[in-house]
């Protein structure tokens, strides 16, 4: 049987996408900007191993300034860098004309700002306000933990057939909780419980209840000396991500000048991720008219593979080697209970920065240590990699603006001698033109735990590379992004036995003829060399895929979105493989009416693993989901949600996966259904 989708279908879904697009209908709602679907998937499919917990909290950071946007004319730089919406030499414009011409009096004066223009201004609207008279920073910090916003969510999802295997200690329910009170963008406080499938409640290893807790109070400017504090589960950020870079991180993607990590160094963690978290106390100080500092600590017991030593008679250190950290989170068969809080992790760190009116230059230095030795399994391609109790580090970083120049980087190095670099450089060559452009240096004896900088692989080591991306605008109409990255890897990774390089290439073309109406399309290849299957030596690995999306507000309550998407994948002198996949989506909103909600429909084709595609997908609040698809089958969802009353909104989600051909040995064939049921609160 034939694996391609046949003709008609194909003609039918790129009719209609072309339909869709051309009609030349006026629209005043807006329509969604596809850059943030887009990097979430792009995270992911480069990231794969990445919490979803990351983009939750980008998303539920969004949700937040829905709520309560951010007042432009009293937003410092890492606010308006946390909005992850603006490039960096975009928010250094803007803060440039708030300087040179006074507080913003409207906010499509947005449009006087080199380097922004309408569309920008668009994505930013619902997050935004221009503020000029008094507003809640009269009101005192201790009135605000009572006279803020209260939320309360509670979930239930349950997926059948369960997606694992083996005896597991508790039902295959998954519960969540989570509590939060917010004031004015500047404090924060709350509690989180979360249980996974298959995990025990109130029994068996879990008799506290809840599988997972998590508890933060946060606050910022609490006063001329404290800008910001931390305690109990927090996400922490030094430079460029060098030493350390927790929470959403996104490296490359089609918003191909996104290149700069930024934003506030501390954040409130209340995600349901288990493991990419802080846990302790942080406190970001002002030390004066030009100098902060940001010290850290962090304590908590982490889930490690234990390993009984054979060198010791010693029963009482007969364990104390651990191979790896486990980040799954996930506690339900007895090795998954064995490895649960194995390990003790402390953190500590210290930020000083000096403060210029155009950038900063920062001293960093971290510590980790563990109460047990981590000695990672042999093999070649661990050679350089962290062995032992305890790890420091330091770095230098800064960033610098001169008129439409932007540049920043990061030099560290660890305690066994391993340096690692990055150097990138943002500018505006025309109002209409911004350039990007990052090389790294990532030594392959670097060794850091939590780094997460912008580079191809994880780890922060063993990559050199040099990254180059535009943003073209042609008019109000069009738009073209595009990167181009090439890279090598000094020593063995794993599955390349020897040095490797790599490339990627990326272009993307937005056409929005009308308000209400956005197509793009989107080309990527990308080449790393592997181990070959057929003889020995390397071989390169090729994958490629081409992608046309629209979207189409037909009216103010009903919008479309359509989309087709081919990938190709070929290793050496194997045969091509080959995938397809289509959906088509409806969002409806209507006017003045309590229930809204979104259904989706996709069929995908993907001939193995290797040309798999990913694709983002609307979900409750709170909630992610970024499937990717291989072998052949449909899925669809339904997405609903009814405001009982102005305090209680009921959220509900059904998808269900037709898998009809499996091309992984763990893949499975069949039907597998997910609900989810969720009730937010807000007093």
């Amino acid at each position: 049987m034939s694996r391609i989708i046949p003709l008609p279908v194909v003609c039918f879904l790129i009719s209609g996408i072309l339909l869709l697009v051309c009609l030349p209908v006026a629209i005043r709602a807006q329509v969604e900007d596809p850059g943030t679907a887009e990097l979430l998937e792009n995270f992911f499919r480069d990231n794969e191993q990445a919490a979803e917990s990351d983009a939750q909290l980008f998303l539920e950071n969004l949700q937040q300034l829905r709520l309560n946007p951010l007042d432009l004319n009293r937003a410092t730089r890492e606010d308006l860098a946390d909005l992850q919406l603006l490039t960096e030499i975009q928010v250094e414009n803007l803060l440039a004309y708030r300087a040179a011409c006074g507080a913003f009096l409207n906010i499509y004066e947005l449009q006087a700002v080199p380097g922004v223009e309408l569309p920008d201004i668009r994505r930013i609207l619902p997050f935004v306000r221009v503020e000029t008279g008094l507003d809640t920073r009269n009101t005192s910090l201790w009135q605000g933990a009572t006279s803020g916003a209260n939320e309360l969510i509670l979930r239930w999802g349950k997926q059948y057939p369960p997606n694992y295997s083996g005896t597991v200690e508790g039902k295959p329910d998954a519960l969540a909780m989570r509590y939060r009170h917010s004031f004015d963008n500047r404090l924060w406080f709350g509690i989180t419980a979360e249980k996974d499938p298959g995990e025990a409640l109130f029994a068996g290893s879990n008799k506290q209840g809840f599988d997972f807790y998590s508890g933060h109070l946060y606050i910022r400017d609490l006063n001329d000396k404290v800008r910001m504090l931390a305690l109990g589960d927090y996400s922490a950020r030094m430079g460029q991500g060098l030493l350390l870079q927790t929470g959403f991180a996104p490296g490359k993607s089609a918003e191909a000048t996104a290149i700069a990590r930024g934003g506030r160094r501390l954040r409130p963690y209340a995600a349901f991720g288990e493991t990419y978290f802080l846990r302790g106390i942080a406190a970001n100080l002002n030390l004066g008219r030009k100098w902060e500092c940001t010290a850290l600590f962090s304590s908590r017991r982490r889930d490690g593979n234990l390993l009984a030593r054979t060198d010791t008679t010693d029963q009482e250190f007969a364990d104390q080697v651990f191979t790896a950290l486990q980040t799954s989170g996930y506690h339900r068969t007895p090795g998954e209970i064995a490895d649960e809080k194995a390990i003790r992790e402390t953190v500590g760190g210290l930020t000083v920065a000096r403060i210029w009116k155009n950038g900063q230059v920062a001293v960093n230095g971290l510590h980790v240590r563990y109460d047990r030795p981590w000695e990672p399994t042999e093999a070649p391609y661990r050679k350089f990699l962290f062995a032992g109790r305890s790890l420091s580090g330091a770095s230098l970083d800064y960033f610098w603006r001169s008129r439409n120049w932007f540049v920043f980087g990061e030099w560290a190095g660890s305690e066994n001698g391993g340096t690692a670099m990055v150097n990138g450089l943002l500018f505006n060559a025309d109002r209409h033109v911004t350039l990007a452009v990052l090389h790294r240096g990532l030594g392959r004896d670097y060794q850091s735990v939590y780094a997460a900088p912008f580079a191809e692989t994880s780890g922060a080591n063993n990559e050199n590379g040099l990254y180059i991306g535009a943003d073209v605008r042609f008019g109000k109409q069009w738009k073209i992004n595009a990167y181009a990255d090439v890279w090598k890897h000094p020593w063995l990774r794993f599955g390349v036995d020897a040095p490797s390089r790599g490339s990627e290439y990326l272009g993307r073309l937005i056409w929005a003829p009308v308000r209400g109406v956005a197509m793009y399309v989107l080309w990527q290849q990308e080449i790393k060399e592997r181990n070959a299957t057929e003889h020995p030596g390397l071989e390169e690995h090729k994958r490629q895929r081409f992608r046309i999306h629209a979207d189409y507000k037909v009216s103010p309550a009903l919008e479309l979105r359509s989309r087709v998407e081919w990938s190709r994948f070929s290793a050496g002198p194997s045969p091509t493989s080959g995938g397809f996949l289509a959906y088509q989506q409806a969002v409806f909103r209507p006017l003045g009416f309590p229930l809204t909600g979104s259904v989706r429909f996709t069929i995908y084709d993907t001939q193995d693993f290797d040309s798999r595609i990913y694709t983002f997908e609307n979900d409750l609040f709170s909630a992610l989901s970024i499937p990717a698809f291989s072998g052949r089958g449909s899925r669809y969802f339904i997405n609903l949600s009814w405001r009982v009353n102005r305090w209680f909104r009921l959220e509900t989600r059904f998808e269900q996966t037709i898998q009809r051909l499996a091309v992984t040995s763990s893949g499975f064939t069949g039907r597998r259904s997910f609900w989810k049921v969720q009730g937010r609160f807000r007093f």
